[in-house]
């Protein structure tokens, strides 16, 4: 068999359908899909099967799947390799086992109740996802906040360069320095701090969020409000920090406009969710009612009448 090689352009030649990134190639493309794609020994890949499998991958993720050579190159070789096992098993008659028939049967099963659920969903009456994403929004604009923000600049006294004692030292030498002449900060960030990023930075951050930085930084740096406020030195893994508080952004409700997209797609997750659940419940609503007795005779069939040797299922 000739070594499988996939390109762009052999993809695109074999697949139209899903190079426009639908659902799953035109019913037109399917008739006429029976075509071979690949084989091994006897075992053939038809365009049809390859189909199937692609209409398993989602779609936002297809067109890049399917432009990858390698990971097409794999799929098709896992197919077939499902394939001719499963073809040895057949010539061996081992489809015919009860157990192997019914485990095949429950398989197909799952498969078709997964797509069908999926069907079922994907034909949800339509809705106005935008008003009811604007509706959503007036209701609890607070979900669409911003997050509060700082821009800070620092100056570092390294623990790498100077004992813990005379790191301290030297940043509370400074800060006192800089509580009788703050706008010595930048001139200092220059001369002392230990940072390697100052030199592309100067010592500034900006914008900065919660947990970007390491606890202690960010626990003094957020306790700070008055733009030009400085701390006394802070403690951290690297050193002693003197933090000063450039500019606070308080945490804001954003104009619906900003995020308009990003709330219609949470509405449609929303609808679509509440649809499936919906469905599930109304489809799922009559009780399951296991047969008395039929728990302790499964029981009984794997371990014996001695059912004391079973393991408790409660643990």
């Amino acid at each position: 068999m000739k070594k499988l090689q996939f390109s762009v352009w052999t993809l695109l030649f074999f697949l139209p359908g899903f190079v426009s990134a639908n659902d799953q190639p035109p019913e037109s493309e399917l008739g006429l899909s029976q075509a071979t794609l690949a084989r091994q020994g006897d075992v053939v890949l038809t365009q049809a099967e390859i189909d199937a499998a692609f209409s398993k991958i989602p779609e936002e993720i297809r067109l890049p799947f399917i432009r990858d050579g390698g990971k097409v190159e794999m799929l098709v070789r896992n197919i077939l390799k499902s394939k001719v096992l499963a073809n040895e098993a057949r010539k061996a008659g081992y489809d015919q086992e009860t157990l192997v028939k019914l485990r095949m049967e429950l398989a197909a099963d799952g498969e078709l109740a997964a797509e069908w659920l999926e069907k079922v969903v994907s034909e949800a009456p339509p809705a106005d996802f935008e008003t009811i994403a604007y509706e959503n929004y007036l209701l609890k604009p607070e979900a669409w906040k911003s997050p509060e923000q700082i821009d800070v600049s620092h100056i570092l006294i390294s623990s790498d360069t100077h004992s813990d004692e005379a790191a301290l030292e030297m940043a509370n030498s400074l800060y006192e320095q800089l509580v009788q002449d703050p706008s010595l900060f930048d001139s200092m960030v220059v001369e002392y701090s230990e940072d390697p990023s100052k030199t592309a930075n100067g010592g500034h951050f900006l914008r900065v969020n919660r947990n970007d930085m390491v606890k202690p930084f960010e626990e003094a740096a957020f306790a700070l409000r008055i733009s030009g406020e400085i701390s006394p030195p802070v403690k951290t893994d690297y050193g002693y920090h003197i933090i000063r508080l450039d500019q606070y952004y308080p945490a804001t409700v954003l104009p619906f406009e900003e995020i308009k997209e990003q709330a219609i797609e949470q509405a449609r997750k929303e609808y679509i969710d509440e649809y499936r659940k919906n469905y599930l419940k109304v489809t799922l609503s009559e009780p399951v009612v296991i047969t008395d007795g039929a728990a302790e005779d499964m029981a009984k069939r794997y371990f014996g009448e001695n059912l004391e040797l079973a393991p408790d299922m409660n643990d």
